[in-house]
């Protein structure tokens, strides 16, 4: 599989390119960039979340146990004093980190069900409904803001399979065909979950054809030379 050194880079310069033509369309301005780019970065290393030693998967938990606790405890307990703030605060930080950490280390294997394209598919899913719901921007904007999610984390997937052939083709690893996934065959279980739950996501979530159709008129309108 590719370093994460790597899978950063690979983000970085495919969502690069990917954003240009948008701009040029004018379909993002600069600050949309900034976040479409900052999105593809972090799909791209998200499919390492399964590894129970990857540094994305210790970034993740320590930021969501730090700030999660602290935005619920904030809107449900505004009028506690100080005190006793900073004491649940730090309470249910230590019990998520001991509690969620644990158990999704537990219940997620390396290059399983977390590590395909359904999985790419369901955080796109999951970023345009929080796009459009929570920081209400429009459809188009937080349609983009889901495809660089799985965009990204299609890359990393591609970059695991292109890394499982040596440079000179004189070998394959054992771990090719186990990234570039649509299913896990020792999961089939969870696969039928995880499609079931794409189907309710775009039930939620109102991506229609002709959204991509605006998108695509717009495009044509890019000059190539």
């Amino acid at each position: 599989m590719a370093s994460f050194e790597q899978h950063v880079n690979g983000a970085v310069v495919a969502t690069g390119v990917a954003i240009v033509p948008l701009y040029s369309a004018s379909l993002l301005n600069v600050n949309q960039s900034l976040i479409v780019l900052a999105l593809g970065i972090i799909g791209g290393v998200l499919p390492d979340l399964d590894s129970d030693n990857s540094k994305p998967l210790q970034i993740v938990f320590k930021i969501f146990s730090i700030f999660l606790p602290l935005i619920i405890l904030l809107s449900l307990f505004e009028h506690s004093s100080l005190v006793k703030l900073i004491g649940y605060w730090l309470l249910a930080s230590v019990l998520l980190h001991l509690t969620v950490f644990k158990l999704f280390i537990k219940l997620t294997v390396h290059r399983g069900i977390f590590h395909s394209i359904p999985m790419g598919v369901v955080f796109g899913q999951i970023t345009t409904y929080l796009f459009l719901n929570s920081l209400h921007y429009n459809l188009i904007f937080s349609t983009l803001a889901g495809i660089f999610i799985s965009f990204g984390f299609m890359v990393h997937l591609l970059l695991d399979e292109l890394v499982s052939l040596n440079a000179l083709g004189l070998r394959v690893k054992k771990s090719f065909g186990t990234a570039f996934k649509l299913y896990d065959k020792n999961n089939i279980f969870g696969t039928l979950v995880l499609y079931i739950i794409i189907g309710l996501l775009f039930y939620f979530t109102p991506i229609k054809q002709d959204i991509f159709m605006q998108i695509f008129e717009i495009m044509k309108n890019v000059k190539v030379i």
